[in-house]
């Protein structure tokens, strides 16, 4: 009896002596007194805990980068629908200068300095055009003056 007391004892003061290592079940074969051990001393729970932990951790890790990851591809759909938008209205203005070119050279025709002002013009658009892509203010300051040579035209055109 003595024994076993004995016995007894030693299995409970060896609990207290498991640590976390001792109870990890990815380690291999694990015996039973250990488990009862890493039970009863609390050493799962507390494995557990520290995993869940980790797990609402990298959660929120998580959901930050997604939350980052969609405002990335919301400013990439912006922006490509903003080039495209661009590409659209510079191809519209393509399109309505080209007209009133034709137009110009028709009603002009006859008039040395007239036809002189839209050939400038006409050169003015095409340079325009092959130069490569430039910055914002560069094209606004662009059209601008191409917008002063088209009221030149009109008022020379108005006065004749």
């Amino acid at each position: 009896m003595r024994y076993i007391l004995l016995a007894v004892g030693a299995l409970l003061l060896s609990g207290c002596a498991t640590d976390a290592r001792d109870c990890d079940p990815t380690t291999g074969d694990v015996s039973i007194v250990t488990k009862f051990n890493c039970n009863y001393s609390g050493t799962w729970d507390k494995r557990v805990d520290d995993k869940q932990n980790t797990l609402a951790h990298e959660q929120v890790l998580n959901a930050e980068f997604k939350a980052v990851n969609e405002a990335i591809e919301k400013e990439k759909a912006q922006s490509n629908a903003s080039v495209a938008s661009k590409r659209q209205s510079q191809q519209a203005l393509q399109s309505s200068l080209n007209k009133l070119v034709a137009q110009l050279k028709t009603k002009t025709a006859g008039r040395a300095d007239a036809q002189k002002q839209v050939a400038d013009l006409e050169k003015s658009i095409k340079e325009a055009q092959n130069r490569p892509s430039e910055s914002v203010m560069q094209k606004q300051m662009e059209l601008q003056k191409l917008q002063g040579q088209l009221a030149e035209l009109q008022a020379t055109l108005a006065t004749q």
